[in-house]
């Protein structure tokens, strides 16, 4: 939220900002519409991008002692039953089996 607030801020004080100095005698005949284009979408781009920008917080440290191996479970020995190919879909798919009535001959 706090993003937001600030970019929302930024971008209206440089509107008014931008307003203002167009309106000065000498700055009249330029035009700044590709300019300001280009930097508001270096901005949003900037600003969509935040979260993904990477800290500069020092890395942390390897413990000294090693991690304990995990214990491992008993073999068991398991029975399976045979893969039917037609049943084995995966259950989001929306593939369907279209069967043809019997024709009369």
């Amino acid at each position: 939220m706090k993003l937001w607030l600030i970019c929302f801020l930024i971008l209206f004080f440089g509107a008014e900002a931008v307003q203002w100095f167009v309106q000065l005698p000498w700055v009249s005949s330029v035009e700044l519409s590709l300019p300001l284009t280009v930097l508001g979408g270096i901005g949003l781009a900037i600003a969509s991008n935040y979260r993904s920008w990477p800290t500069f917080a020092p890395l942390p440290t390897k413990s000294a002692e090693p991690p304990l191996p995990n214990p491992t479970p008993p073999p068991t020995s398991t029975v399976t039953a045979p893969v039917n190919p037609k049943l084995s879909r995966k259950p989001d798919t929306i593939s369907f089996e279209i069967k043809r009535s019997p024709t009369k001959g």
